[in-house]
């Protein structure tokens, strides 16, 4: 057996673990938990034995066909899985995040009977085998149905807690929002095929080389559309603040951390590796993303409730990502395939953080809150972590992915501007978080105040572990990892000569990061003092949060303005491409 022919393992193992966690919790209460762990850790060692062969030397692309179905000429018949370093990387990250969120939530909620405990790991590992899926396929129906299998966990997770109205109705707006997103992925798709006759994405990305039709231009707004709603970009974003809410601290670490970056991962190959003669899409791609970094983080900031802040928060950073994306340049997407990786640790970390705050406390405002950081100070300090992740401050690991993201930027002074805006808002909304959660005085104590659970403490001590080392091993990482990684991103003819069989060796793709570098240092130093001149604002009185009252005007929370708000999103995003 060949290292390729180990491909749909990682994706068949957690599906497996979905099957037998609901059947075995029936005899064992405790057996969703080693069960989910097990088929997790398993997909997690098969990735690791590919990704040794993947990023060997400056990187390698694995193809494997199902079914032995293999090209006919230039035309692929069957499912096609490329395992290139972008995609691996995802993959890893999928699979060793899930596994400690896991463990986090099924201790979290170990009072539960065994058949809640068996539902809530198969949906979990429901998702997660999507999400590997999603990363490793290359034909764009074999992502539409991963993309559903996504959404159908998801909507199960959102309203696990069903007694409660809250869950319910941020159940059903996922669905919809992301029902009409599903859609618009399957008609593009469709409309794609129709238009080229193709569905493999080497393929596609030859057929588009004499330039694409009109009906080829919509399909392509389309899957632009969908894949934003699943990433949470502004003007799709609506239904990801409310799902966040209900749900359990681990399971907004892996909406926030994980799923979103399904859409992100399917967004960065459309740009790079199927269409990137495609001019009109880069500026789309990027208007979409600053305007995620910007609202998201303005959102973030006047926000009182903690996981509602921190669900704002990943706009901003899905929005951080698609900039990276779009820019096109190797600096921007080695930092963006970085900061894909540093979003799923400090962002996991920071929801489980505020899962375990609303635990142990029951508050979820804070306003109420307080005096955290004397009364728990491991919890403080997790959070605290995260938080400096997310503003880049060295060493942890958000200073070098948007290091590199704003030097793929520095030629486009006003998007560097506005991503450095952005960023100041996120410093000063995590700030305020910080402060008014865990720092700041409390005269009188809670009313409940409970332990953290072991499982709970072994997943925040892990992913602030991890923040650390990926933030002290950055120089390694984008030479070994994101270098690759951008390197596959940016050689689209040989993503395509990989999804039609051959095998392929990556050039090197020259990204380094040196960590002192001047202007980098420089850049930080500007973000962090209007970031603090920000909090120090907005702490003293409420006049930034009038000036976006109209911003939080438009966000009703109603289901019928969300998703007209989509549909606008979609117009824009034909208009841009065909006109």
């Amino acid at each position: 057996m060949t290292v390729a022919q180990l491909l749909p393992l990682p994706v068949v193992l957690p599906l497996i673990g979905a099957v037998l966690a609901p059947l075995l919790a029936r005899r064992n209460g405790r057996a969703p938990l080693f069960v989910g762990v097990a088929a997790l850790a398993a997909s997690l060692g098969v990735l690791l034995v590919v990704g040794a062969r993947v990023f060997a030397g400056n990187g390698h692309l694995l193809t494997h066909f199902l079914s032995n179905e293999r090209p006919v000429g230039r035309t692929v018949l069957g499912i096609t899985l490329v395992a290139d370093p972008f995609g691996v990387t995802f993959a890893v990250l999928a699979a060793a995040v899930g596994t400690v969120l896991v463990i986090s939530v099924l201790s979290e909620l170990g009072h539960l009977g065994p058949r809640e405990l068996g539902g809530l790991a198969c949906l979990m590992q429901l998702l997660l085998a999507a999400l590997i899926g999603a990363a490793l396929t290359a034909d764009t129906v074999d992502l539409f149905v991963w993309f559903e299998v996504a959404a159908l966990a998801s909507y199960g997770l959102t309203g696990f807690f069903l007694e409660r109205p809250i869950a319910l109705e941020a159940a059903f707006k996922n669905l919809v929002l992301t029902s009409i997103a599903g859609f618009s992925v399957f008609v593009g798709a469709a409309t794609l095929y129709a238009a080229t006759g193709a569905l493999n994405l080497g393929q596609l990305h030859r057929a588009m080389s004499s330039g694409p039709s009109r009906a080829a231009l919509l399909a392509i707004a389309l899957l632009a559309a969908g894949f934003a709603t699943k990433a949470g970009l502004v003007p799709f974003h609506g239904w990801l603040p409310d799902t966040h809410t209900p749900v359990p601290g681990a399971v907004s670490a892996l909406f926030s951390a994980l799923m979103v970056d399904l859409g992100v991962i399917a967004l960065g190959r459309i740009v790079l590796q199927v269409f990137p003669r495609l001019a009109s899409l880069p500026p789309l791609l990027t208007g979409l993303g600053l305007s995620s970094a910007l609202v998201g983080s303005a959102m973030a900031l006047v926000q009182d409730d903690l996981k509602r802040l921190l669900a704002w928060d990943t706009v901003a950073q899905t929005g951080v990502l698609i900039t990276g994306f779009a820019s096109r340049t190797a600096d921007g997407v080695a930092g963006a395939t970085y900061h894909l990786v540093n979003h799923g640790l400090f962002k996991a970390l920071l929801f489980l953080s505020a899962g375990a705050v609303v635990h142990s406390t029951g508050v979820t405002s804070l306003a109420d809150m307080g005096g955290l950081a004397r009364r728990r100070p491991l919890l403080s300090a997790a959070f605290t972590v995260g938080a400096l992740s997310i503003a880049g401050v060295p060493p942890l690991n958000g200073y070098a992915s948007l290091g590199l993201i704003h030097k793929g930027l520095s030629d486009r002074p006003v998007v560097l501007g506005c991503a450095l805006a952005a960023q100041a808002l996120t410093v000063a909304a995590l700030g305020r978080a910080a402060y008014l959660g865990f720092y700041r005085r409390r005269g009188e104590g809670y009313e409940h105040l409970e332990r953290i659970r072991p499982g709970m403490r072994v997943s925040l001590g892990l992913l602030s572990a991890g923040c650390l080392a990926f933030g002290a091993l950055a120089g390694p990482f984008v030479t070994r990892v994101a270098g690759p990684a951008t390197a596959g991103l940016l050689s689209p003819e040989a993503y395509a000569s990989s999804a039609l069989g051959a095998g392929v060796v990556l050039a090197p793709s020259g990204v380094g990061f040196h960590y002192l570098e001047p202007k980098t240092l420089g850049l930080l130093a500007v973000e962090l003092l209007l970031g603090g001149i920000l909090l120090l604002v907005v702490l003293r009185g409420d006049g930034v949060s009038r000036l976006l009252r109209w911003l939080r005007r438009l966000h009703t929370g109603s289901v019928n303005d969300y998703a007209g708000f989509a549909a606008a999103g979609m117009i824009a995003a034909a208009c841009a491409l065909l006109l």
